[in-house]
């Protein structure tokens, strides 16, 4: 198994619990994604993965599939 990488993902359009909840929905299912926390206040999502499995790419297009916008 490879490093796992942490990264910081900001999401916009999210104004709820459910909104941060579903954000950490998609990308917890995606497989290589070992966490990933959303913090609704600052807008960030905090996601620990593996490189060898996903890209950051992977997790951003997560992201846009929920409804929000990832950067």
């Amino acid at each position: 198994m490879s490093e796992i990488k942490k990264v910081e993902i900001r999401v916009t359009g999210m104004a709820c619990a459910g909104c941060s909840g579903a954000v950490e929905r998609a990308l917890s299912g995606l497989d290589g994604v070992k966490s990933a926390n959303v913090d609704l206040a600052r807008k960030i999502a905090y996601v620990e993965y593996d490189p060898a499995k996903l890209t950051l790419q992977d997790l951003k297009r997560a992201v846009e599939r929920a409804g929000y916008k990832a950067a």
